[in-house]
C-alpha cells in the first residue's frame, strides 16, 4: 500500500487549489454566456424544449368571460327611434379556456406553421347566471343582411324589405347560451339562399362563438418564428393564413405585427410590444406603464391599453387606416371587413377611452365603473406572461337605411352587443420554474466564486503548512549542530 509522504500531501494541495481556481475563474468568465445558453435552449421552440410543451399545449387555466347587453327597453324604443335605448349588464358567464396547436408542420426558415384549437368549458359556480338566462338585443341578421344591401338598386333592397318584414324582427330575445356558443337559427339565412338577393351568410346559424368550440380552423393558420436562430424573434407571427398582410385593413394597419399574446421574446429593452388578434383580423399595440407587478413572487414588466387602440387618426395619424368607408368618432375599430361584411365595430368596454358621442345614444353603460383596459404583465429576461387581461367589446352599427322599413328612421347609433375578458396568470408550479431559470445567474456566481474561495483557502493552508515545516526543519538542524559546536 503506498502512502503519500508529507511532500506528496503538499503537492496535491496545491494542485487541487490550482484546479479549484481555474474552474471557478472560467466559471466567473463564461457563465454568462452558458446562462444565455441554458435560457435559448429551454425557452425556444423544439421538440425537447420546456417552451415549446407549454407553448403546444397551455397547461395554464384561462379564463373567458363574457358579459351580455340586455336592451331593456327594446320594444318602445324601436317603435319610432325616438326614445334612447336602455341597456343592462349581464353576468359574467365564466368558461374555462383551454387552447391547443394542431397541424403543425416545422419550417427551414426557423419559423413553424400551425392551427390553434381552442375549447370552452361553462363555469356555472364562477357564473352570474345560467345559459337559459332570456337576453333581448339587436337582430343581428337583420341588421347585417339591412346594412350589406344599403347601397344596392331600390328595387333589390324592396324584395330584403318583403323578406324581412315576413320573418324578422329588429330586437330578438334569446337564451344567453344561444347568444353565445349554441347559435340559433334564422328564418332569414335560409331565405336569402333561395333568393337571388346577392347577400351571403356564410353560416346555418348565428352565434357570438357559434362553431368556435373545438374548431382547429376558425382562427385560420399562423406562421412564427420559434427563437432558435435568434431568441429576439420568438413568438412573432410571420403570416397569418399564409400571408404577411391581413386583407381586413390597407397599408401600415394591414401588418401581422406582434406575438399570439401566449409566447414572447424577453422583452426587457421594449417599452411597447404588439399583440395579433385574429378576432379583430390585426394587431393592437400596448405601451409599457409604470407599474412594477408581481405575480408568485416574480416581478414583472407591464403593458396596457391607452387610448391609442380605438383612435381613428384624429391624435395619432397612423392610425387612419383602421377607419372603414365611413368615419366615425375615436374609440373604435371597424373589423366590418373581418366579420363576413357585418356592421361590426369592437372597442373597449363601455366605450372607455371613446368619444362621448357614443355614450350621448344610449343609457346604462359607465366607463369609469371599473378598469376596462387591456393590461398584461410579461417577465423581462424570459418574456413569460404573468397575469393577461384583455378585454374588448362588440358593438352593431345602426343607421337609417332607405326602402327597409326597420331601419328608415334610425338614427345612427352604435348597439353594445356584449363585452368580454380574456384572463390568465401565472401558477405557482410554473412560477417555481421561472423562478429557478431567473435564479441561475446568481447560483452560477455564488458556484463560481465558492471554488475560487475554496481554491484560495486549501492555497493558503497548503503554504502555511510548508512555511511551518520549512521553520521546524530550521529548528531542527540548529538543536543538532549546537552540541556538536560545544565539543
Amino acid at each position: 500500500m503506498t502512502i503519500c509522504t508529507p511532500v506528496c500531501m503538499k503537492v496535491t494541495a496545491f494542485v487541487v487549489a490550482v484546479i479549484f481556481l481555474i474552474l471557478g475563474s472560467l466559471t466567473v468568465a463564461y457563465w454568462d454566456g452558458m446562462y444565455t445558453n441554458i435560457l435559448h435552449d429551454e425557452l425556444s421552440l423544439s421538440n425537447t424544449s420546456k417552451g415549446y410543451n407549454m407553448w403546444k399545449e397551455t397547461p395554464i387555466p384561462m379564463y373567458l368571460k363574457i358579459y351580455l347587453y340586455n336592451w331593456t327597453n327594446a320594444e318602445e324604443a324601436t317603435k319610432d327611434w325616438k326614445l334612447k335605448p336602455e341597456f343592462e349588464q349581464c353576468g359574467p358567464y365564466v368558461f374555462l379556456e383551454h387552447h391547443k396547436r394542431v397541424n403543425m408542420t416545422w419550417n427551414p426558415n426557423d419559423t413553424i406553421t400551425f392551427m390553434q384549437e381552442r375549447r370552452w368549458y361553462f363555469q356555472e359556480d364562477l357564473s352570474n347566471g345560467t345559459l337559459d338566462d332570456k337576453i333581448t338585443n339587436l337582430n343581428v341578421i337583420a341588421t347585417t343582411a339591412a346594412y350589406t344591401a344599403r347601397n344596392f338598386p331600390a328595387l333589390i333592397k324592396e324584395g330584403l324589405n318583403f323578406l324581412l318584414g315576413q320573418t324578422e324582427k329588429v330586437v330578438i330575445t334569446r337564451t344567453s347560451g344561444q347568444w353565445m356558443f349554441d347559435g340559433f337559427d334564422d328564418k332569414l339565412i335560409d331565405l336569402l339562399k333561395n333568393f337571388s338577393i346577392p347577400i351571403h351568410m356564410p353560416f346555418d346559424k348565428f352565434g357570438w362563438f357559434y362553431l368556435r368550440n373545438n374548431s382547429a380552423t376558425y382562427d385560420g393558420s399562423f406562421t412564427m418564428y420559434t427563437g432558435r436562430d435568434d431568441i429576439e424573434l420568438l413568438g412573432i407571427i410571420e403570416e397569418w393564413n399564409g400571408k404577411p398582410k391581413s386583407p381586413a385593413y390597407p397599408s401600415y394597419c394591414g401588418f401581422v405585427n406582434g406575438t399570439s399574446g401566449e409566447l414572447w421574446p424577453p422583452v426587457k429593452k421594449y417599452n411597447k410590444v404588439s399583440v395579433f388578434s385574429p378576432d379583430i383580423c390585426s394587431s393592437i399595440t400596448l405601451f409599457q406603464s409604470d407599474d412594477i407587478p408581481s405575480v408568485a413572487g416574480i416581478e414583472g414588466k407591464s403593458y396596457v391599453g391607452t387610448d391609442y387602440i380605438f383612435d381613428n387618426g384624429t391624435k395619432y395619424p397612423e392610425q387612419a387606416c383602421f377607419n372603414g368607408v365611413q368615419v366615425f368618432p375615436s374609440g373604435i375599430r371597424d373589423v366590418s371587413k373581418c366579420k363576413f361584411g357585418a356592421p361590426a365595430f369592437v372597442s373597449y368596454p363601455h366605450f372607455k377611452h371613446a368619444d362621448p358621442w357614443y355614450l350621448s345614444k344610449i343609457n346604462g353603460l359607465d366607463p369609469n365603473g371599473s378598469d376596462y383596459s387591456f393590461k398584461m404583465s410579461l417577465e423581462p429576461n424570459t418574456g413569460v406572461p404573468l397575469e393577461v387581461d384583455a378585454q374588448f367589446q362588440i358593438n352593431i352599427l345602426v343607421d337609417k337605411i332607405t326602402h327597409i322599413d326597420m331601419f328608415k328612421k334610425a338614427p345612427k347609433m352604435m348597439i353594445p352587443m356584449l363585452w368580454f375578458k380574456q384572463t390568465a396568470t401565472l401558477t405557482d408550479e410554473y412560477a417555481s420554474q421561472i423562478k429557478f431559470l431567473l435564479l441561475l445567474p446568481q447560483i452560477g456566481n455564488y458556484t463560481a466564486y465558492g471554488m475560487i474561495g475554496i481554491g484560495c483557502f486549501i492555497a493558503i493552508i497548503a503554504i502555511i503548512v510548508t512555511i511551518k515545516n520549512a521553520w521546524k526543519g530550521s529548528n531542527g538542524e540548529e538543536s543538532q549542530l549546537l552540541p556538536e559546536d560545544k565539543l
